[in-house]
C-alpha cells in the first residue's frame, strides 16, 4: 500500500487510507437530527434509505473510485500534542505524519459520506444482506482492490473543515438542500463563528446565511418549546425561508424587518409564540388533523402575505384555516387589480411616445384596437 503523503507541499496531507480505518460521520448535517449519533451500521442504513446510493454503486462497480474526488476526514481522538496547531505546520512535522499513517489511527469522514457508504456496502455482501439490500452489482477483484484504499484529504479538526464544507455546499456546485445548509450554519455558530464571518466565508451577499439561521432557530423553538412535530417543516424548509422574507410575516412574528437586527438568541419576542405556532401550522400542518393551508410555495406570496396585511383576514385564517376565504377578505384582489391597472397605464404612456413612428403598421393598429376593446368592456362594467 502506498503511504506517501501526496499533499506534501500543499496545505493539507492527502493520504491513501484503508476503508476499515474510515468511519461515517454521526454528526453529518444531512442526517435528520433524530437520526444522528447512531452506530456505523445504523448510519449505513439511513444513508441507503434516504440518499440514493444505488447510482453510485453501479458507477463504482464499473469504474472503481475516482481519485479526483478525495474524501475529507479528521482524526478521531487526536493526541493532545497535535491539537490546536497550525495545520500548515503539520506538513513539516514528521511525527504527525507518522501518526496519520499508523494502522491504529482512525478517521471520521466529514465530506463524502455517500461515497464511503457505497464503498463499504460494495465491499461487504454480508452488510448488504443484513440491511436487506438487493440488486446491487457484484464487483471484480480489480475493482475490489481499488475500493479497499481511498484518497483522503486530512484536516486537523472538524472546526477547520467546516469552512470548506460551507463554501462547497452553500455557495458551491454541490449544494445541500435548505435544511442541511441551516444545520451547517448552526454548527458554525456553535463552534464560535459569527454570522458575518460565515457570510464572508461562503460569499453570501443576499443575507442567505441569516435567513437560514433564523429559520433554523424558529424550527428549533417550534420543536423544543412549542412541542410541535417538525419533520415536514425540515423537508419543506424552503417554505419558511421564503415566508420570513415577507414583511407581513415578519410583522406577524415580531421579527425586525432588517435581518441584521435580529437577536438570534431570542428571535421571537415574548407573547409572539402563538403566532409562530400558527405560522408553522399553516406552512407545514399538524398531523392528519390539521393539514397545511399552504399547498405550494407561491401560495405564500400570492395569498398568505396579503392575508397577514389585514387583521380581519388574519383572524379569519386563525379561526377557519381557510386560506382562500381569508384572502377574499384581505383586499388582495383589489391590490392586484390596482397593480395591474397602474402597470398598464404606465406601459400605455410609454407607447404613446412611439405611436407616431409606427401608426401606419397593421400590427400596431390591431393591438391598439385590442386595447380599445378592453377599455370599452371595462367602461361597461363600471357603468361609464
Amino acid at each position: 500500500m502506498n503511504t506517501e503523503v501526496s499533499g506534501r507541499g500543499r496545505k493539507r496531507p492527502l493520504l491513501n487510507i484503508p476503508v476499515e480505518r474510515l468511519d461515517l460521520d454521526p454528526s453529518n448535517p444531512r442526517l435528520p437530527k433524530d437520526l444522528r449519533d447512531k452506530g456505523q451500521t445504523e448510519i449505513l442504513s439511513i444513508l441507503k434509505r434516504y440518499f440514493d446510493l444505488d447510482e453510485l454503486a453501479y458507477s463504482m462497480a464499473e469504474n472503481g473510485y475516482f481519485d479526483e474526488e478525495p474524501l475529507v476526514a479528521v482524526p478521531i481522538d487526536m493526541p493532545p500534542e497535535f491539537k490546536d496547531q497550525d495545520p500548515v505546520q503539520f506538513l513539516q512535522d514528521d511525527s504527525y505524519l507518522a501518526y496519520l499513517q499508523n494502522d491504529s489511527t482512525r478517521f471520521t469522514v466529514v465530506e463524502g459520506n455517500r461515497r464511503l457508504a457505497t464503498v463499504t456496502l460494495l465491499l461487504s455482501p454480508d452488510l448488504r444482506t443484513g440491511l436487506g439490500i438487493r440488486g446491487w452489482p457484484s464487483i471484480s477483484a480489480e475493482i475490489r482492490n481499488d475500493l479497499r484504499v481511498l484518497p483522503v484529504v486530512i484536516y486537523s479538526s472538524r472546526t477547520e473543515v467546516l469552512k470548506y464544507m460551507g463554501v462547497r455546499h452553500i455557495a458551491g456546485i454541490k449544494k445541500w438542500e435548505s435544511f442541511s445548509k441551516a444545520v451547517y450554519v448552526a454548527e458554525m455558530v456553535d463552534v464560535g463563528s459569527e454570522i458575518n464571518e460565515i457570510q464572508r466565508q461562503v460569499g453570501d451577499r443576499a443575507n442567505s446565511v441569516r435567513k437560514l439561521y433564523l429559520s433554523y432557530k424558529l424550527i428549533d423553538i417550534a420543536e423544543t418549546e412549542l412541542l410541535m412535530e417538525t419533520t415536514r417543516a425540515k423537508e419543506y424548509f424552503s417554505y419558511l425561508i421564503l415566508a420570513i422574507g415577507q414583511r407581513p410575516v415578519k410583522d406577524f412574528l415580531g421579527i425586525p424587518n432588517r435581518l441584521n437586527e435580529v437577536n438570534f438568541n431570542d428571535p421571537i419576542p415574548a407573547g409572539k409564540e402563538p403566532n409562530l405556532k400558527y405560522m408553522i401550522s399553516w406552512l407545514f400542518g399538524e398531523g392528519k388533523e390539521k393539514p397545511p393551508v399552504v399547498r405550494e410555495s407561491r401560495d405564500i406570496t400570492n395569498y398568505l402575505t396579503p392575508v397577514l396585511r389585514s387583521e380581519e383576514s388574519t383572524e379569519y385564517l386563525i379561526l377557519t384555516r381557510n386560506l382562500m376565504d381569508a384572502y377574499d377578505r384581505s383586499e388582495g384582489e383589489k391590490l392586484l387589480l390596482l397593480r395591474n391597472l397602474k402597470r398598464a397605464s404606465k406601459n400605455l404612456s410609454i407607447s404613446l411616445g412611439l405611436i407616431t413612428k409606427f401608426k401606419s403598421e397593421e400590427e400596431v393598429k390591431q393591438e391598439i384596437k385590442n386595447c380599445q376593446d378592453i377599455l370599452n368592456d371595462i367602461s361597461k362594467l363600471i357603468g361609464e
